[in-house]
């Protein structure tokens, strides 16, 4: 069972989801994705009490009560998720979650310039038809760097599943969610396949070799 909280929880709701967790008697994951936090519940079953009050709580988004192998692996498996794995039950996720609150309500933050631009890095980082996955201020970013001194940003939370992270394709050229195929141009425009709603682009301006969005 795949759990996905609302996006920038408020410390409060925060608290009262990671205390629910504690009471938990399984093993689970924890993940932050795209600024929601993200529970895999290993053997959970609905007809358990404190699954049901963790799964009704109004903190919780969306569930999956039986995800893909496919959509755990995108969620579990990045080097950027904040991730842990339990062997026994809920108490040490809790503890972990409570302690480093700001691990997740702070979460990890490109730099704002005066004029409210987000810093997404060096832009010699990424090479010519590549691109790389940047998460800022609790949002996950698509850079594209398709041609010598072009670069383009799209939230990279495909809005099919909320959960799958999109990916830049260099032979095809085109962005892709690998979870349920989805495709995408570099505009954000759905080419084919589930989603239901396009990437949102965002200005790119890039600043002695400084990528930044423009602020909204």
């Amino acid at each position: 069972m795949l759990i996905v909280c609302k996006p920038d929880l408020p410390e409060a709701d925060f608290q009262r989801v990671a205390r629910k967790i504690e009471l938990l008697s399984f093993p689970l994951r924890w993940a932050r994705r795209a600024g929601r936090l993200v529970l895999l519940l290993e053997r959970a079953r609905g007809d358990q009490e404190e699954v049901r009050d963790l799964v009704s709580d109004p903190a919780i988004d969306y569930v999956l009560a039986d995800p893909s192998e496919r959509e755990i692996a995108r969620t579990f498996a990045r080097r950027d998720v904040l991730d842990l794995a339990l062997a026994s039950t809920g108490v040490l996720v809790a503890a972990a979650l409570l302690g480093p609150l700001a691990l997740y309500l702070g979460a990890p933050a490109g730099g704002r310039t005066t004029r409210g631009d987000i810093a997404l890095g060096k832009a010699d980082l990424i090479p010519v038809n590549g691109a790389r996955t940047k998460l800022v201020h609790g949002e996950e970013y698509l850079v594209v760097r398709p041609e010598e001194g072009e670069f383009v940003a799209l939230s990279a939370t495909c809005p099919h599943s909320r959960v799958c992270l999109v990916e830049w394709d260099e032979k095809r050229r085109q962005v892709v969610c690998p979870c349920h195929r989805g495709v995408f141009d570099l505009q954000g425009n759905v080419i084919s396949g589930p989603p239901p709603a396009p990437l949102r682009r965002r200005e790119v301006v890039v600043r002695d070799g400084q990528i930044y969005v423009r602020g909204t």
